[in-house]
């Protein structure tokens, strides 16, 4: 089976907890592939940055796939939780990388090209999306900001 970009972010995010949000995460995803697969070392630079990205971009790849694995955490709630337990959950999802979260949003809100100095778009959008799933969870459509696009 062919190595996916997608695939490998998605094998790097429980490294995170060790590894934190850096290249070497990403580089050490293909030594948790099935045995049928795996590598006997990790990535070397230049395919992490072909594969994920150069430099940064790399690192705010994971950054936001793991984002996006944690809105999906939230559905691990149990069934006909409320609002408070549904963020509580997406809370808990930080607990292992608490160390890290602050380089890292300081990271997706560093501009590229160094204008804005700070961007809050990113923290702000990934707010948005937490809120609106914790509303589809509840069933509370009162809030519910459509973020999640097409049905349910």
């Amino acid at each position: 089976m062919a190595l996916s970009s997608a695939r490998l972010l998605q094998l790097a995010i429980p490294l995170v907890k060790t590894n934190g949000f850096t290249r070497e995460a990403l580089a050490r995803s293909v030594l948790t592939l099935p045995e049928t697969e795996a590598h006997s070392q990790p990535l070397s630079d230049t395919a992490v940055s072909a594969l994920f990205g150069k430099g940064d971009l790399a690192r705010a790849n994971l950054i936001r796939a793991w984002l996006n694995d944690g809105i999906k955490h939230m559905r691990t709630a149990p069934e006909n939780s409320n609002l408070q337990q549904v963020l509580r959950t997406r809370l808990e999802f930080n607990e292992p990388v608490l160390a890290y979260l602050p380089e890292a949003f300081a990271l997706l809100a560093s501009s590229p090209n160094g204008l804005p100095v700070l961007d809050p778009r990113p923290a702000l959008q990934h707010s948005v999306k937490i809120a609106d799933e914790a509303c589809y969870l509840t069933g509370d459509k009162s809030l519910q900001l459509g973020i999640r696009g097409g049905a349910r």
